[in-house]
């Protein structure tokens, strides 16, 4: 499981960061129902969704190959990517 990046607001109250996304949630509960149903869960996609993902984790696997920095968005789509065990037929 993946851990939630702990912060205390300025109340004083200690919130939870999904490090994948940046969503903030108040409590672990909320935290960790986000993380299964958002990142974790093998998620069926449609044909347009899967298109989208595809390509842009082509343009990944592409930048990697070209040792070119990648972004925190193109790091959560490798994450997703190795979660759900895909993979690119060119790999």
């Amino acid at each position: 499981m993946l851990h939630a990046i702990r912060e205390i607001d300025r109340n004083g109250r200690e919130i939870y960061k999904c490090p994948l996304c940046g969503h903030v949630f108040v409590n672990s509960k909320k935290y960790s129902r986000h993380l299964m149903k958002s990142h974790l869960r093998n998620v069926t996609m449609n044909k347009r969704k899967w298109k989208k993902f595809m390509k842009q984790l082509l343009l990944v696997n592409i930048k990697e190959k070209s040792n070119i920095e990648l972004t925190n968005y193109e790091k959560y789509l490798k994450i997703k990517a190795k979660l759900n065990n895909k993979k690119l037929d060119s790999e």
